[in-house]
């Protein structure tokens, strides 16, 4: 499955892999890991960088760590740096 991630630091990510952040969420406390979605996303949803990265990675990784919220035109998953660097092979700019 291509999944899409946007940042501000796409040379880190390729020279370092992927780091896990944290942050507070309203709804759900502290989370840790990397937001992935199955679509673009840009500012006016959440998403702030001027780089798209794209990576493949199992439906089944995504499946394990997919966050829904009813009434999201899309889907995202919270997924651990370690999971998502384990297919830095994929791991493309794609904007």
């Amino acid at each position: 499955m291509l999944v899409y991630h946007r940042t501000q630091c796409a040379q880190a990510v390729f020279r370092d892999g992927f780091q896990d952040a944290t942050g507070p969420r309203v709804t759900r406390g502290e989370w840790r890991g990397v937001w992935v979605t199955d679509r673009p996303l840009d500012i006016n949803e959440g998403a702030a960088g001027d780089a798209l990265l794209g990576l493949v990675i199992p439906d089944a990784v995504f499946a394990a760590y997919e966050r829904v919220e009813n009434g999201k035109p899309y889907r995202e998953a919270l997924i651990p740096a370690s999971e998502l660097n384990k297919h830095r092979d994929t791991l493309r700019i794609l904007k």
